[in-house]
């Protein structure tokens, strides 16, 4: 009985012993330390005054800035339009030294966005136009007099100004890239230009290429014989002299494309005045020999005529509209008033 009574009392006091210590403590957390912010603290804006844009741009690049361009009249450029060397850093905005709560600095540059694009379509077309220079260089390729495997074949019209073939008699005959030129060689933009030449004063451009070719050819050499040649449409030929001395206005021969512009001609042959032949004066070549004219009424009745046996200075016969007027071994007539 004793021994059940002192279970009872351990089992109490072990109980009120529990009941008095309370719950286990608990650990609190650290209390929290001030850390360094995520946000670049912001650095003066760099000086970029003086440097070209693109340089300037990497300078802010460099210390977290974003830069615009402005232009000269206080506007800003498109954002597409990308500056070039030519493009200078006049002022900016906010300025060098300062700490804006901005990250976007406007740079006024030395021009305007017009005057930019302007001038870059300038070098543009100055490149363009370089490009196409150095590839007529080597474009043409001109054989001239007879042919022969071991003839020399010129690279230009000056060359062949410097040759004996220039004084020597024989066409001379032209390649373009190495095709014949009637083999419809596409045209460089220069080369297009001279076939609308052509084309406006009345030429012959059904093969555009071989118009080119005629062209530099003219501006080679001249046929022997050119300038007392009679053509079925002369304003071919007008046209054609007229383009050459645009490409080659210090030839030799010049002065005969130039002749050739405004030349009046007429064969041998009975002529009506005034209908196949213009009224005027008129002269042959110089040197002409046998050469025998008349002018008559409208009836046939002679007024005048010669015979010339031979003419140191040519032949001069002036005529009058409604005359008629043959002539034969006087060669060619060319209008001189």
């Amino acid at each position: 009985m004793k021994f059940r009574h002192s279970i009872f009392l351990a089992a109490a006091l072990a109980l009120s012993l529990s009941a008095c210590a309370g719950p286990a403590p608990v650990e609190s957390a650290p209390t929290p330390t001030p850390s360094a912010s995520s946000s670049p603290t912001a650095k003066p804006v760099p000086d970029v005054v003086g440097k070209t844009y693109l340089a300037a741009r990497t300078a802010l690049n460099n210390d977290d800035y974003f830069s615009r361009v402005v232009g000269k009249d206080g506007k800003e450029w498109t954002t597409n339009i990308v500056p070039d060397d030519s493009v200078l850093a006049v002022s900016m905005k906010p300025a060098a030294g300062e700490t804006p709560d901005t990250d976007t600095i406007y740079i006024t540059v030395n021009m305007t966005e017009a005057e930019f694009k302007a001038a870059s379509a300038a070098k543009a077309e100055t490149a363009k136009v370089a490009a196409e220079h150095a590839k007529l260089a080597t474009r043409y390729t001109y054989n001239c007099g007879s042919y022969s495997a071991t003839k020399p074949k010129y690279k230009s019209y000056k060359e062949v100004w410097a040759s004996s073939d220039y004084k020597n008699g024989g066409t001379c005959y032209i390649e373009i890239d190495g095709r014949d030129s009637y083999g419809s060689v596409p045209l460089l933009p220069s080369e297009q230009k001279l076939v609308d030449l052509v084309a406006s004063k009345g030429g012959d451009v059904s093969v555009p290429s071989a118009t080119v070719g005629h062209i530099m050819v003219l501006c080679a050499k001249l046929d022997p014989d050119y300038a007392d040649q009679i053509v079925a449409r002369p304003e071919w030929r007008k046209s054609e002299a007229a383009a050459a001395l645009t490409v080659c206005p210090d030839a030799p021969h010049a002065a005969i494309l130039q002749a050739e512009i405004t030349a009046v001609k007429v064969s041998d042959g009975a002529k009506i005045v005034g209908q196949t032949m213009e009224p005027g004066t008129w002269k042959t070549k110089p040197g002409a020999k046998d050469c025998y004219w008349s002018r008559t009424t409208g009836g046939g009745d002679i007024i005048d005529n010669n015979f010339v046996g031979f003419a140191p200075d040519g032949v001069t016969v002036t005529v009058y509209a409604g005359e008629g007027f043959e002539s034969s071994r006087c060669g060619t007539w060319t209008k001189i008033g």
